[in-house]
């Protein structure tokens, strides 16, 4: 899932410049979907915005049909620039680490707008003449002061703004490295969103900052943080450690539960932490950091998050991270530093311990201080969210292979059961469990019933207490839902981007820059936006439809509130939304048959497969065998990490490859290069291209396929040959082949299928949590019209407990009159394809799969009509009749 979060989208202001004259009005496309109303700018304060003796006539705007107005430069309001930030595409290859200005833009929100960026010189030279006492470095991430009482949330308060710092190398092209040395940025200043009526602009007073927990900036004592380090190493007493606390983020007090997380890194104790969203988890590991000796390793599912704990790392703390966004010229640099001793904090993918390059040196390190496994829960296959490659953190690899000296595991939604899933894979003592409340007191949580779906929103955010809100964010389930939200927003005023992952990654970081920097006031996103989001003032989070468990509802309202006000958390409900979803907790469902075969391609029937490099070419195998591309790195990865290591998994690579010789003839060559003459006798030519499968010709030669690849790109590079590559594939060496397969089929399908249900129950918990607020709750404990915050508080709460619910309401249905013949009628119409009952109950269900794509099979009528009947009921009606119709012998 590591995505690019690069940018070099502009920060747009919402606000356009004021004029001392009323401006023309604009001429604009009829397909624009926001709507600005100019304002007049403020005068400078030098005076020099005179009015001419005869003012000149203004050029006519340029005529597009794109959703945003184009002016020339010459068009630009000369003002004084009032808003200092990040430049936009700061992590780009074409900037250093500088921070820059930018002025008020004077067009429409829309990404493919630029800003004119200062040089680093002009950085520099801002950095150099700054008082030695205006730094702060404050970290948000880390906020340790005491969650303050809330109060109510207005439009007029303030907030305490992003104050944001990059580690990041100087004027070198190292990405993602940060340098220990004075931090010369600047803070954000806020936005504000405003009713129409309002008319008079505040600004943050310092006192209000102190209260929010923001604070003035101010310098870093290195050589009092080095001595307070140590005393906190010779003595990790909490008296030492708010020492350094306070010399490091300023701030005078723990949070409830870090300095127990604190004590245990550095006891070398591997614990497990379950902290709410927005608690402070990753102060748990910054602060040992500073006093341990050696590396932190923390182990991050996002690019996104990886890049906001960076930039969040006090300057004190040397920090960098791997990902693949990086070039190779890149990876190197960070992995020779780290070798120096150069970093402190390194950030990686789960991913990139399948690199043996780095493994080998993580395991030739002196000392690996902790290992920080961010989002543990992706380790469970019974979380909400669980990632394959998280499986490959076990105990074995970190104490054993790398010499782990501890593990901490942090979460912000955890059942008991998976929390048991986590402590077993990590060996984590269940007396290291450091576990607080998993929701916070400050939201306001609220069911509705869906009517207009569409009309209910607007008039929710029109409406108070959404009217007063600053920052909101609106999640849905599906992509084009956003797109198609975030239009009708915008068409009714309200400034709003969708966001979701399909559109680019610089969009997506672009749009989050907005967001951040209060440019836009909704953001309508799937649940691929929040991770890596730290921005305290979001006020309100709207469910647009059902979450999918009770874990998914919690982590997204937790991005609201985090600077302690009253949120404000609304969810629609209906059974539709409710029966749709369910359908597709099946999408990932699998038969012990396509297990076995499955485990027949991988498995080569040569008795002397084992230890050959082998291929499975992800698209063509996940057609084939009906099964996303996920469910299939899910099955090798549990034959590499399961009780017997059937196979050992390597980097994903492109398993086919097409060369052509330039300079020396093939032959010739071959004499030279022992890699050429085995691709002449393994591959095909046609009119000179050489097309070979390159596990083959690794096994042949004896190395690893990563090996001849490099060997490849090396006679590139002295333009001996060209190549191209293509067909991505899981790659992977067989250790031993089964015996039974039959027997291992059988217990990888019992294992799936287990999942598939813990699945379906997360959405059944949701669905009869939203049911009992909205139905059967008798408002009793507080609840009040669509306020049920205590109620679904209640539920929350014993659902991460393991309470069992007594009053659950299942609403999908166990039988219908009409299945049986529907099915008949589909499999007569559809005599050409070759269906299975999972497939045909599928089709029943609306469920997408990549044998069976909507694209053609949504066009049947029958497409989605029995969703409101169990899965596994129509499933059944399937087999029954896939018997009759194809023959019993046949299934």
């Amino acid at each position: 899932m590591e995505s690019d979060s690069d940018s070099d989208g502009s920060h747009i202001s919402a606000t356009p410049p004021r004029k001392s004259t009323p401006s023309p009005p604009h001429v604009v496309s009829k397909k624009t979907r926001i709507r600005i109303k100019p304002s007049k700018s403020k005068e400078s304060p030098s005076g020099s915005s005179k009015k001419p003796s005869q003012p000149e006539p203004e050029p006519e705007p340029i005529s597009t049909h794109l959703p945003f107005q184009i002016r020339r430069p010459s068009d630009a309001p000369s003002i004084a620039p009032s808003i200092e930030t990040l430049p936009a595409g700061y992590f780009s290859s074409s900037h250093s680490g500088s921070f820059s200005k930018f002025r008020r833009a004077f067009v429409n929100l829309e990404p493919f707008q630029t800003q004119p960026v200062a040089t680093s010189a002009a950085s520099h030279s801002r950095a150099e003449t700054r008082k030695p006492g205006n730094q702060l470095l404050p970290n948000l991430i880390g906020a340790s002061t005491p969650l303050p009482s809330f109060k109510r949330r207005t439009c007029s308060a303030t907030t305490d703004g992003n104050f944001v710092k990059l580690n990041l190398s100087g004027g070198k092209r190292k990405k993602f490295l940060n340098k220990k040395g004075k931090f010369s940025g600047k803070r954000y200043k806020r936005g504000k969103f405003k009713p129409r009526h309002q008319k008079e602009e505040q600004e943050d007073t310092v006192e209000e900052l102190k209260q929010r927990g923001g604070s003035k900036r101010r310098e870093i004592d290195g050589d009092a943080v080095e001595e307070a380090a140590a005393l906190a190493r010779q003595e990790p007493s909490e008296e030492n450690l708010l020492k350094l606390l306070n010399l490091v983020y300023g701030y005078d007090c723990f949070r409830d539960g870090q300095v127990e997380a604190i004590k245990m890194v550095l006891d070398g104790k591997s614990s497990a932490l379950v902290l709410p969203t927005g608690a402070g988890k990753s102060l748990c590991y910054q602060l040992p950091a500073v006093i341990l000796p050696g590396v932190t390793l923390v182990v991050s599912p996002l690019v996104a998050l990886m890049i906001d704990q960076l930039r969040q790392l006090p300057y004190v703390i040397r920090g960098a991270l791997l990902s693949s966004t990086q070039t190779p010229e890149e990876a190197s640099e960070t992995l020779k530093q780290l070798r120096q001793g150069g970093i402190k904090v390194l950030f990686v993918s789960p991913e990139r311990f399948l690199n043996e390059e780095f493994l080998s040196i993580i395991s030739s390190l002196p000392a690996i201080s902790v290992v920080v496994i961010d989002e543990a829960h992706c380790i469970s296959e019974w979380s909400h969210n669980f990632r394959p490659s998280f499986m490959r953190l076990r105990a074995s690899l970190l104490h054993k292979t790398l010499k782990v000296r501890c593990v901490l595991a942090m979460t912000a939604t955890a059942t008991t059961t998976t929390l048991d899933a986590i402590m077993s894979a990590l060996d984590i003592p269940s007396t290291n469990l450091i576990q607080k409340a998993q929701l916070r007191e400050n939201f306001h949580l609220s069911v509705s019933l869906v009517r207009n779906r569409m009309k209910d929103l607007l008039n929710l955010i029109k409406s108070p207490p959404f009217s007063e809100v600053q920052s909101i964010i609106i999640y849905c389930k599906f992509q084009y839902e956003t797109d198609q939200i975030s239009r009708h927003l915008n068409d009714n005023n309200i400034l709003a981007k969708s966001y979701h992952s399909g559109i680019t990654a610089k969009e997506r970081t672009y749009v989050q820059e907005l967001f951040n920097s209060n440019k836009i006031r909704v953001v309508v996103a799937t649940v691929a936006f929040g991770m890596g989001l730290d921005k305290r003032d979001v006020g309100a989070v709207i469910h647009y439809s059902l979450p999918e468990s009770l874990e998914e509802y919690v982590q997204e309202i937790g991005r609201a509130g985090r600077d302690g006000r009253l949120s404000y958390c609304h969810l629609f409900y209906d059974d539709e939304t409710y029966f749709k979803l369910r359908s597709l907790t099946h999408s990932e469902g699998v038969d012990e048959y396509v297990v076995n075969k499955f485990l027949h391609e991988v498995f080569p029937a040569d008795k002397y497969s084992c230890g050959k490099i082998c291929s499975l070419i992800k698209e063509s195998a996940s057609r084939r065998f009906d099964m996303k591309e996920e469910v299939l790195l899910t099955l090798l990865t549990h034959l590499e990490l399961g009780d017997v290591q059937y196979l050992q998994l390597h980097p994903q690579i492109n398993a086919t490859c097409t060369l052509a010789f330039h300079k020396t003839p093939p032959l010739l060559l071959a004499q030279k290069v022992s890699a050429i003459a085995v691709i002449l006798k393994r591959s095909e030519n046609k009119h000179g291209q050489y097309t070979f499968d390159i596990p083959t010709v690794a096994n042949d030669m004896g190395v690893t396929a990563v090996e001849l690849t490099n060997q490849l790109y090396e006679l590139k590079l002295m333009e001996e040959i060209t190549y191209e590559m293509k067909d991505l594939a899981y790659c992977y060496r067989v250790i031993e082949v089964p015996t039974d397969l039959l027997s291992l089929s059988a217990d990888i399908t019992q294992w799936l299928s287990e999942v598939e249900n813990c699945k379906v129950r997360k959405m059944d918990a949701m669905f009869n949590a939203a049911n009992f607020a909205l139905n059967q709750c008798d408002k009793m404990q507080g609840c009040s019209d669509a306020n049920h915050t205590p109620c679904l508080q209640r539920k929350i709460l014993d659902y991460f407990s393991g309470v069992e619910n007594a009053d659950f309401c299942k609403k999908i249905g166990q039988s219908s009159p009409f299945l049986r013949a529907d099915i008949k009628v589909f499999l007569q119409s559809n005599s050409q394809a070759r269906f299975t009952p999972r497939a045909v109950a599928r089709v029943m269900h609306g469920i997408a799969s990549p044998a069976y794509p909507s694209t053609a099979w949504s066009k049947t009528h029958f497409w989605g009509r029995y969703m409101h009947i169990d899965f596994k009921v129509v499933m059944e009606a399937a087999k029954e009749e896939l018997k009759n119709f194809v023959g019993k012998d046949m299934l």
